[in-house]
């Protein structure tokens, strides 16, 4: 069995630090109400956990009668075929309609359906930047018209990605990066629980949790593997290689013209592996560290930093980095 499932937490008090969040989520459940929401922070900080662990305190024994979840980045990149195939949404699709329309549709659909224990239903929508904008604009309306009897809840790892229009109707949680010692500190209960204390040394384990940078799931993961595998923990390799050979790709792409494929990998990075807008542009600045030393790149690293720490949209100016830097024609 994994052990990310193994010892997932079961409830809002075993979830590491977040203090503030779990605070704010038990008063919620006390009061029986709460606004839309935005939880937002990186990978493996428990978002999901917290939020299954909440709306069982909302709805106990009644959370799938009360609870719809949409994957957005699954529903939009498989389109007519996801909504063929899951049964959940099968009944509601109209197959002579556009993905968005289907969407739309099936927003509205149950967010109109009658709670059972409560006076308002939830809404999820898993990984929110994933939405596109028409998506969002059209989820506005449908927020004002059914805001008394339905909640919706957006999780994302890049709250920047939603418009301005839907961050403004949700109070934001803000999931930070655990902190190294209590990763440290839960990787050694882990070991203690599976009788395998000796085979870790503490530096390791201490290595480990700051290599993961905050990720606990991922700590948990490397930690099963070096357990049972017997390998050695190399925190110097965890996701830098994956990570990097990512970010040479990109570049390499942009030196054979291939601006299309530079975003797609851009994308990937900043979708599936969490990354932020400047992670990315540390990444790719390493990576033209070893390619090519340019210094007109440099001051475009530089001018894209400057534009993101000026909360500028991070697609868009990680995609007209790109755009610039293969004008330079490495």
């Amino acid at each position: 069995m994994l052990w990310i499932e193994k010892y997932r937490p079961r409830g809002l008090d075993e979830i590491l630090g977040e203090e503030h969040i779990k605070r704010q989520l038990k008063y919620f459940a006390e009061s029986g109400s709460f606004p839309h929401l935005l939880l937002s922070g990186p990978r493996g900080t428990g978002k999901t956990t917290a939020l299954d662990s909440f709306l069982e305190l909302i709805y106990q024994d009644h959370v799938a009668e009360n609870v719809t979840v949409i994957p957005s980045e699954t529903l939009f990149s498989q389109g007519r075929a996801y909504l063929e195939a899951n049964p959940k949404f099968t009944p509601l699709y109209q197959k002579g309609q556009s993905v968005l329309s289907n969407f739309k549709y099936i927003v509205r659909w149950h967010a109109s359906l009658k709670p059972l224990n409560r006076e308002f239903r939830v809404i999820v929508f898993d990984c929110a930047d994933a939405l596109s904008h028409d998506a969002q604009n059209g989820l506005r309306r449908t927020m004002e018209r059914f805001s008394s009897t339905c909640r919706f809840i957006f999780v994302t790892t890049q709250p920047a990605a939603l418009l301005s229009p839907i961050r403004s109707r949700t109070l934001p949680l803000s999931f930070l990066p655990i902190e190294n010692s209590l990763i440290a500190d839960r990787l050694r209960e882990i070991l203690r629980s599976e009788g395998k204390s000796d085979l870790i040394p503490d530096d390791d384990l201490e290595l480990l949790s700051i290599a993961v940078q905050g990720d606990l799931r991922k700590a948990i993961m490397h930690l099963q593997v070096a357990v049972e595998l017997g390998t050695p923990i190399n925190p110097g390799e965890i996701d830098v290689s994956e990570i990097s050979r990512f970010g040479t790709a990109i570049i390499e792409a942009i030196r054979q013209g291939d601006l299309s494929g530079a975003r797609k990998g851009a994308e990937s990075l900043m979708i599936d592996y969490g990354l932020s807008g400047s992670d990315l542009i540390d990444t790719l600045r390493r990576s033209l560290k070893v390619c090519c030393n340019n210094p007109e790149a440099t001051l475009l690293l530089a001018e894209a930093d400057a534009m993101l720490g000026m909360s500028g949209n991070e697609y868009l100016q990680v995609n007209a980095f790109l755009a610039n830097l293969e004008e330079l024609k490495l």
